[in-house]
């Protein structure tokens, strides 16, 4: 278990699971209430409102708000990533996701915005405002607007949900219990990019999720939750999505609870077991599919 010093901030030598990169140190001791919490997530239509459907209705009245991110992967522009992942999934995927993508975004606006309906939500918007959580837009997390609003609103705790940013120090500083984000992968192995695909590339016959404290570098700081799944010959890409996304609403809540409880026990995230990877090329389609897999 982890031993907070003093002053209720975690020694970087109280767990072997705690190293340098996790500076500054999120406060471990118990908080003894609820803390005020924070959303980031990404704009995603398909997985995530249902994640944030779960979340809120655990945490949504110690919420005080939550930033929606861009789909767009890495340093990538919305339409760089939509020209890459045609070239990756190739036409007929590529046109079925879009298709999906647009009736979403319809149902969204017509069931949502329109008749103003959250009995089924279609956007994390809409789950947002089907909870009473305000959306704060803001391109750039770490902006000091962005900071300022933080401070102000008093967050303490920030949950990532497939955030598409980095966070960098001065973020991380100022939210005393930390910045936890789900990453949809067996940690240390499968960080970067698009790990659903890459788990199923390499035939792995597990898979999972893993909630880990946000630290200087990508996906690296020590894990707190950590959860897997079979993986079957049968199984498409969008199996494995839903599956990984239903897992990580369990994971997250998991993790505000072990936070909140106080000292939660860590699991170690070492450097030196990392794999990591980012967009694929058509050559690694070809192996994704050369193991039996397909995308939907």
């Amino acid at each position: 278990m982890t031993q907070a010093v003093s002053d209720g901030v975690t020694s970087k030598a109280a767990h072997p699971a705690i190293d340098g990169n996790l500076d500054p140190a999120p406060r471990m001791d118990p908080p003894g209430r609820p803390l005020r919490k924070y959303v980031f997530i990404q704009n995603d239509p398909f997985y995530l409102p249902r994640v944030l459907d779960k979340y809120l209705r655990e945490f949504g009245d110690s919420t005080l708000g939550i930033n929606v991110q861009s789909v767009a992967q890495g340093k990538r522009t919305v339409v760089q990533t939509a020209v890459d992942l045609l070239k990756m999934y190739g036409p007929w995927y590529f046109q079925w996701k879009f298709r999906n993508y647009l009736w979403r975004k319809i149902q969204g606006k017509v069931v949502n915005d329109v008749l103003g309906s959250t009995r089924r939500c279609y956007s994390v918007g809409a789950v947002a405002r089907k909870y009473g959580v305000p959306l704060h837009a803001c391109a750039d997390v770490n902006s000091e607007e962005f900071l300022k609003l933080l401070r102000d609103l008093g967050v303490e705790f920030i949950v990532s949900i497939s955030g598409t940013q980095l966070y960098k120090r001065k973020l991380r500083a100022q939210t005393p219990w930390g910045i936890v984000n789900c990453h949809g992968a067996l940690l240390p192995r499968y960080r970067g990019l698009m790990p659903s695909f890459w788990t199923l590339a390499n035939d792995e016959k597990m898979g999972g999720v893993s909630v880990h404290y946000v630290d200087k570098k990508l996906d690296n700081g020590p894990i707190l939750v950590q959860k897997s799944y079979r993986i079957h010959a049968h199984d498409s890409l969008e199996d494995v999505m839903v599956r990984s996304k239903d897992l990580a609403a369990e994971a997250i809540i998991e993790c505000v609870h072990k936070v909140e409880a106080g000292h939660p026990e860590l699991i170690p995230n070492p450097a030196a077991e990392l794999t990591h990877f980012s967009m694929p090329t058509r050559e690694d389609v070809r192996r994704f599919r050369a193991a039996g897999h397909r995308f939907f």
